[in-house]
This record gives structure tokens, C-alpha cells and sequence, in this order.
């Protein structure tokens, strides 16, 4: 008989859980892939160290950093994207202002200048140094100093110490006073080329195998070359072959002159220049760009920093800058010809450079240079048959008179910043048409794109206190017209200027047929200049622009004349009372006539652009913007417009002393 049950269940498995539950399970079969792999030789069946089983989806570690890695430097660059957003909108907005932090430069001045400069004079031995100068130029090839030379150490100007070369006895017209050999040239390429200096020989080195393409400055190659030889002379060694300095020039003496210019004054001395130009803007020009060349060799040459001070470097730079002399002198590459060279002349370089007062004022140009012409009395010139530098007489010289070589018609804020000396008064007004002064131009904020592309900063500009035909106010003009340009001035008058060529003074080429419109963006490069920079626009473009661009610099003349905390007729007081009681000290005196002159100039700049900005509003102004153009045989200078408006003319009328009148409103510094 058959068993109709159940079938018994597999092998193994428990009734225990069915047991008493009335329910019949459904078997499930079980798949199994795995099958027992065969021992192996020394395989006891024992455990054995898994270390080394790498199954088939386990991923290695180093792409889990990877990914980390990579989710770590996307989400920087997101935050930093997102940073940058939310701080250009918050500068667009007005919440938000950019702060840089502000570069002081590096100063020294001396604590007690008045008492180093009677010390000096009261332990002079000048005349022992002059000797032995003598000697080490006589001996070098050729050289020779006339015996009539002498030096003569005296005070000047409230008990400041001097020197200068005089003449013992009369000299002829055209007689030699130095022959002094190339040999003893103080060059830059001469500088450049000593061998006998270690850390001038790292510079050049390090210069050739840089691959930054640094330029070293001339007067740095002079200023390495000076600190390194300046110990190592004296008049007992004067004559010795391997010293090639002034021995004249001690470090005491150094730190005499240096303290009356002004990148070395004290705080005192410099708040009497408050509001100038020559404080704000070019003492600063003059320390930024010593350290520059400073930091360039530190570069180039790490150690220099330990063995030249940057006070140190500092001092003798404004030694290169103060006795430096440009000369033709024979170039490096090509020693058939000569180029003007920076070079410190011994013993050449004690001429005196104070100038003799203009017997009348200097009007123009050929007053000028006449005026420049009769200022020295002697001339120094490169004589190649000789290999030496020449200073030879120009005229009879009575005896014990000074020798002289002008540094030719200057400011006297140009005077104090390289020399440390300044003019009398009154050549401020003897020589005013002969001075600029600086304006700034700032960019407007709402500039567009179109012409920001191409002007990304202000600039500031020279005008001249007396405009003439070979000095125009044409920059600042033509950058004003620039900034005050509108898209419908543009346009227009790139249309009057394909139909008249002559609107402009450069070439004007043919509008080509485009698919798209022309744009204003090609209409500005064809009437403006928009490869210079500053971007000008050298003609008139309408009226209305004309009258904004001198409306724009009339404003910013006001405001520059306004910064000037002290007036005009206070600083003539100070000079006054100064002359009869002697109360300023000779850098407090210095800094009131340096800013006499500026504001001198500024006001009479003034006068004139605000007089043509009032023209231009008047109904007589439209025929006078057309152009005229100077004849080509008028030679021209400095790139001024040879096609200039109409009314230009009047420029030169009101520079002209008898049309001077009464300064406009906001023209006189309070």
C-alpha cells in the first residue's frame, strides 16, 4: 500500500517550527554557485591570515580621497565665486568700499641739520681733499686740472655750509679748466663694468640668468658703485689705482646736503608744504621709485638687503640725482658714436648751478633761450681725441669768480626736490611762463563701456601757465573731450569727418559696408585717438562737447586751486616778515616759495580756462571751433596739433601780460 502523506522534509531542516501550526510550506529551491576549491600544497585546512583577499567589488581607497579632494576644491571655487559676486555688488551698491592698505615710504632725516653744517665749516679741510682730487685726475690718462682752479668753502644762506669751484685768477674765453679722463667718468656703463665689487658683479649675473627681463635704472648701476667705493678713498690714498671717488664727498658732508631735500625732511619741516603738488605727488613719485629699484635688486640679489640699508641706498641715489650731469659720452656697443649718458663728474661736479636773476621776464621761447644761453659761464663736452670730458670757459672769467653751469630754466619745486636749493622770490615771477601746473582728471562714474575700454584710470595732466603756439593745453583738452563725448556726438560727427577728411589731422580711412551697423565703438577710434594714452580727441567734435570739456576742466582747476590750505598773499606776509626778521628756518623758507610759485601758476591757468569756458557759452563761439591749420614750415614741439580750432588763438592773446585781468571767482587760493 502507498504512502500518501507527505513527503519528509529535506535533510537538516527542523518540524520544530511547523510542529503544532497547521501550515504546509511551499519548498523554495536554493541555488548554490560556490563549490570548494581544492587544497593546496602547505594548505593544512587550517585558518589562515586574510590579509591580501581583495574581492571583486571592494574599490581602492585613493579614489575616495580623489573624489573628496575634487568636491573639496569645487566647493572653494564656488564660495569664492560667490564671495567675489556679493563684493562687486555690494562696491556697486554703495555698502561695500575696498580698503588697500597704504604704502608708507621708508624716511630718515637728520635731528640736528643746523649744527651739522657749522660743524663742518668750523672742521673744514677741503683744501687737502681738492689736492689729492687733483693728483688722482692728473694721474689717469690725459687728465689735467688748471692750476687757477681753486675751492672755496663758505655759509650762505642762514649758516648753510657750501663749496664751490672758483677761478684764483682771471681766465681767458675758451680756456680748459679740467680735463677729466673717461677713465674717471662715473658712467652707468662704467659703473656697470667694475669688476672690483662683488656685489655689483652678483647683480650682473643674476640679471643675465633671470629670465623676468628686470632693467636696472642708470643711476642704480652710479649708486651701487658709489656705496661700494665711497670708504675706500682718501686724501692720503688719492692717488691710488683702485680708488675712483670724490674724496670731497664724506658721508658727514652727504648727510649736510641731503637734509635740505625734502624726501628727507621731518614731518615739521614737511607740513609747510601742505596742499602742493610737490608733496602729494612727486616726493612720493621719488621715494616709489628708489625703493622700486631697491627692491629689484633685493630680487635679483637677496643678500643685499643685509649689506646696503635701504636708507643707505636711498641717500646715495639722491646723490646720483642732485650731481648727476647728462653727457654724450661713447656708447658700449658702438664706440664711434656718442649718447647722452647719466654720469657724476669729479671734481667737475663742485660747478656752482645757481642761475643769475632774468633781467626781464621770460616771455617766450627765444627769450628763453637766450636767457639759457648767457646763465653759465663755462661748457662741458666729450672731446674724443682727448677720451676725456672738457670744461672749457664761454666767456672771460674776472678773478675769484664762481664757476657755473646751469641746470637750465627750472621750477623751484624742481630746484628743492633734485638740489635742495630754490631761487630767489622773485623768480617765480621772472620765469612764470615758463612753469606748468597739474591737473587731475578723474573718470566719471557712470562712464560707459564703450569708451571705458579704453581709459581705465584718471590721469593727471600739465598745463602751462602761459599758453603759446609750441605749448597748448592740447592733452588735457583733448582727454576732456574724450570723457565728455556722448554716442550721438560721436556718430555725428564721424559723418562730417568722412565728408570732410580735413576735420581731422590724421588720416582717415573709408567706412566699409558691414552686415551689421557700424557702431559707435568704430566711430570712436575713427575721430579720437584711442592708441594714446590717455585717449584723445584732437579736434572739436560739436559745440556742446567743446563747451563740456572746458566746463570739466575749468571744475577740476577750481577744486585743485582750493586745495591749497594757505593763500597766495599770506605766503608774500611770511616771505616779508621772514626778510627783515629772519624768523624761517632755511627749509621752511624754501617750502614757502616753492608753494608761492605753485599756487602762482595754478591761478594763472585758472584765469585762462575759466576765461575760454565763458567764451565758449557766448553766441561768437560756434564759427571759432572750426579748425585752422599752421603752416608746415612752422616747426612744432612736444606733438602739439598742427590743425587746431579757430578760437586756440585767443590762448595765447590772453597770456599776453597787458590782456591780464582780475582773477575769475574760485580762481585765487584762499
Amino acid at each position: 500500500m502507498m504512502n500518501s502523506g507527505p513527503p519528509p522534509p529535506p535533510q537538516g531542516s527542523s518540524m520544530n517550527e511547523d510542529k503544532g501550526d497547521g501550515i504546509r510550506r511551499r519548498p523554495v529551491p536554493v541555488h548554490y554557485d560556490w563549490h570548494v576549491a581544492p587544497a593546496q600544497d602547505g594548505d593544512d585546512g587550517e585558518d589562515q591570515d586574510d590579509e591580501g583577499i581583495v574581492f571583486e567589488d571592494e574599490q581602492p581607497k585613493v579614489m575616495d580621497y580623489i573624489a573628496i579632494f575634487c568636491d573639496y576644491v569645487f566647493w572653494i571655487l564656488l564660495a569664492y565665486c560667490a564671495a567675489n559676486l556679493l563684493l562687486w555688488v555690494g562696491e556697486q551698491a554703495g555698502i561695500v568700499h575696498p580698503h588697500f592698505e597704504e604704502w608708507s615710504p621708508v624716511r630718515w632725516w637728520h635731528t640736528n641739520p643746523h649744527g651739522l653744517q657749522k660743524e663742518l665749516y668750523e672742521n673744514r679741510t677741503s683744501g687737502e681733499e681738492f689736492d689729492g682730487l687733483k693728483k688722482w685726475i692728473e694721474g689717469g690718462p690725459g687728465g689735467w686740472v688748471n692750476p687757477k682752479l681753486g675751492i672755496h668753502d663758505y655759509l650762505s644762506e642762514r649758516g648753510r655750509y657750501e663749496r664751490r669751484l672758483e677761478v684764483k685768477e682771471a681766465v681767458d674765453r675758451d680756456e680748459v679748466l679740467v680735463r677729466l679722463p673717461l677713465s674717471h667718468v662715473l658712467s652707468s656703463d662704467f659703473c656697470q663694468q667694475d669688476l672690483t665689487d662683488g656685489t655689483i658683479r652678483k647683480v650682473v649675473e643674476a640679471q643675465k640668468k633671470s629670465s623676468d627681463g628686470i632693467e636696472i635704472s642708470p643711476w642704480t648701476w652710479i649708486t651701487l658703485y658709489m656705496i661700494a667705493h665711497s670708504h675706500k678713498g682718501g686724501s692720503s690714498s688719492a692717488s691710488s689705482a683702485t680708488w675712483r671717488f670724490d674724496s670731497l664727498l664724506k658721508s658727514e658732508y652727504i648727510d649736510a646736503a641731503l637734509s635740505y631735500m625734502p624726501i628727507f625732511w621731518d614731518d615739521a619741516n614737511l607740513h609747510w608744504l601742505n596742499g602742493t603738488d610737490l608733496l602729494n605727488i612727486h616726493v612720493l613719485d621719488v621715494h616709489a621709485a628708489i625703493e622700486t629699484e631697491y627692491h629689484k635688486l633685493t630680487y635679483l640679489v637677496s643678500d643685499i638687503q643685509d649689506t646696503i640699508p635701504v636708507v643707505d641706498f636711498k641717500k646715495w641715489a639722491m646723490v646720483v640725482m642732485s650731481r648727476g650731469e647728462t653727457v654724450d659720452l661713447p656708447d658700449r656697443e658702438n664706440k664711434t658714436r656718442t649718447v647722452p649718458q647719466l654720469a657724476i663728474m669729479p671734481l667737475i661736479d663742485l660747478v656752482d648751478h645757481h642761475l643769475p636773476m632774468p633781467e626781464k621776464p621770460l616771455r617766450t621761447d627765444d627769450d628763453l633761450l637766450k636767457y639759457q644761453e648767457r646763465g653759465s659761464h663755462t661748457n662741458i663736452s666729450y672731446n674724443a681725441a682727448l677720451a676725456a670730458v672738457v670744461l672749457k670757459a664761454k666767456d672771460m672769467m674776472p678773478q675769484n669768480t664762481a664757476v657755473t653751469v646751469g641746470y637750465g630754466v627750472r621750477s623751484n619745486a624742481d630746484y628743492l626736490l633734485y638740489h635742495g636749493f630754490t631761487m630767489p622770490r622773485d623768480w617765480s615771477d621772472l620765469t612764470l611762463c615758463t612753469q606748468y601746473g597739474m591737473i587731475e582728471l578723474p573718470l566719471p562714474p557712470d562712464m560707459p563701456a564703450w569708451k571705458s575700454r579704453f581709459m581705465l584710470h584718471g590721469y593727471r595732466y600739465a598745463v602751462p601757465a602761459c599758453p603759446s603756439r609750441k605749448s597748448t593745453p592740447h592733452v588735457i583738452i583733448g582727454a576732456a573731450r574724450f570723457l565728455v563725448a556722448t554716442e550721438a556726438d560721436v556718430m555725428s560727427f564721424e559723418d562730417r569727418v568722412l565728408k570732410d577728411p580735413s576735420l581731422l589731422e590724421a588720416k582717415v580711412t573709408a567706412k566699409k559696408e558691414k552686415f551689421l551697423n557700424h557702431g559707435v565703438l568704430e566711430a570712436l577710434t575713427t575721430v579720437c585717438d584711442t592708441v594714446a594714452q590717455p585717449p584723445l580727441c584732437r579736434s572739436p567734435i560739436s559745440l556742446s562737447s567743446e563747451r563740456a570739456a572746458w566746463a570739466l576742466v575749468k571744475k577740476h582747476t577750481l577744486m585743485r586751486v582750493a586745495l591749497h590750505p594757505v593763500s597766495m598773499a599770506e605766503d608774500e606776509r611770511i616771505l616779508a616778515s621772514d626778510d627783515k626778521e629772519g624768523t624761517l628756518t632755511v627749509n621752511q623758507r624754501h617750502a614757502v616759495i616753492v608753494r608761492r610759485e605753485e599756487k602762482q601758476t595754478l591761478q594763472r591757468w585758472c584765469s585762462i580756462a575759466a576765461t575760454i569756458a565763458d567764451f565758449l557759452q557766448t553766441p561768437e563761439a560756434e564759427p571759432e571751433i572750426a579748425n585752422t591749420r599752421l603752416p608746415e614750415e612752422e616747426k612744432l614741439e612736444n606733438e602739439e596739433p598742427r590743425t587746431r580750432p579757430i578760437y586756440w588763438q585767443r590762448l595765447m592773446e590772453f597770456s599776453l601780460p597787458e590782456n591780464t585781468r582780475e582773477l575769475p571767482v574760485g580762481c585765487q587760493a584762499r
